[in-house]
């Protein structure tokens, strides 16, 4: 567990997204013995570059060794404002979703009006179309819930709004990334097609700001009125 005292911030950060980049970062440390966020500059870390799925993420282990940090806020105020941070990352992620969905969906349209099979492009045999407009569907709501998170910022609601759109983006992008490549057949998985760094963005997302474990169980208790990891619905 990272500790943040008097002479700065002490423990590692495994796996962190933009870690290999990143020049400041927000810390989930213990002060005395309570939860408590800091802002530490990353210029005194210890950064070990990982090679993972997709290595544009920039995922990084950071080391802190009496790093020079800020106290941003202790106890329960730490809590709400860590949720309250990681909603709107989610928010960010979730449209990042959308979007590579999209593309997907277009990759996928244009290739079924094009490639032949039995003397037909294969977009008319029903296969081909219900799975496009099933996706279309899946990525016309995940767009709503984003847009409707994005425009909840700072309501009571606004984190159940970015649980809802994170779950529904995640869905949308990763069913996007594996339907295209069956449309596409055996060239679906060659590298010239490409697809496959759609499904390395697709799945390192799906992970990245909390899983959609993490996402249900928020959404669920949110909808319930419980608590959840300690901070009040």
């Amino acid at each position: 567990m990272t500790r943040l005292t008097a002479g700065g911030l002490t423990g590692e950060k495994p796996g962190v997204a933009a870690g290999a980049q990143a020049q400041i970062a927000l810390v989930w440390a213990l002060d005395e013995g309570e939860p408590a966020l800091a802002l530490a500059e990353l210029d005194d870390a210890d950064r070990t570059v990982l090679s993972g799925f997709d290595n544009s993420r920039g995922h990084a282990d950071l080391r802190f060794a009496g790093a020079p940090a800020t106290l941003v806020a202790r106890s329960q105020h730490a809590a709400d404002l860590a949720l309250d941070v990681l909603a709107r990352m989610a928010v960010v992620t979730a449209h990042e979703q959308v979007g590579g969905a999209e593309a997907l969906l277009h990759i996928a349209r244009d290739y079924a009006v094009t490639r032949k099979a039995f003397g037909q492009p294969i977009g008319a045999f029903q296969s081909i179309k219900h799975r496009i407009a099933e996706l279309y569907g899946l990525i016309e709501i995940a767009r709503a819930n984003a847009i409707h998170a994005a425009s909840r910022e700072g309501q009571a609601d606004f984190v159940k709004a970015a649980a809802a759109a994170r779950l529904s983006a995640t869905e949308a992008y990763d069913t996007a990334a594996r339907d295209t490549i069956q449309i596409h057949g055996g060239i679906g998985v060659t590298w010239e097609s490409g697809l496959h760094l759609h499904m390395r963005r697709a799945r390192s997302l799906a992970i990245e700001h909390g899983n959609m474990l993490f996402w249900e169980d928020l959404l669920a208790e949110r909808l319930s009125g419980q608590a959840f990891m300690g901070v009040p619905a």
